[in-house]
């Protein structure tokens, strides 16, 4: 397997929606070729099964980490959105106080 190098980047929130889109396309081309692949793939109990079969690991191993960067982004956003409504919620001033006595 390749190795990998965690980076981190700022998108902004507008273009967020068509980021994830982008990259959820290219897992889902990945996950059809896969599929296509297979579909040829030799039968058992043939050495070129067994070479497929750890093809097709290496490749849904790579697709299960695009899946989590997908997920890690996904999850930032909703983080970031609930922390902006829950500091909205703090600053509203209640234009009336109430009185007690």
């Amino acid at each position: 397997m390749s190795q990998r190098v965690n980076i981190q980047y700022s998108v902004e929130v507008d273009t967020l929606q068509e980021t994830v889109d982008y990259l959820y396309s290219k897992v889902i081309k990945r996950v059809d070729k896969l599929n296509q692949s297979m579909w040829g793939s030799s039968s058992f109990p043939d050495l070129g099964f067994l070479e497929q079969i750890d093809e097709v690991r290496l490749e849904l191993a790579q697709i299960d980490t695009q899946l989590a960067d997908i997920d890690r982004i996904v999850k930032g956003y909703i983080k970031f959105k609930t922390s902006e409504e829950e500091h909205d919620e703090d600053t509203q001033i209640d234009p009336e106080p109430s009185e007690q006595g």
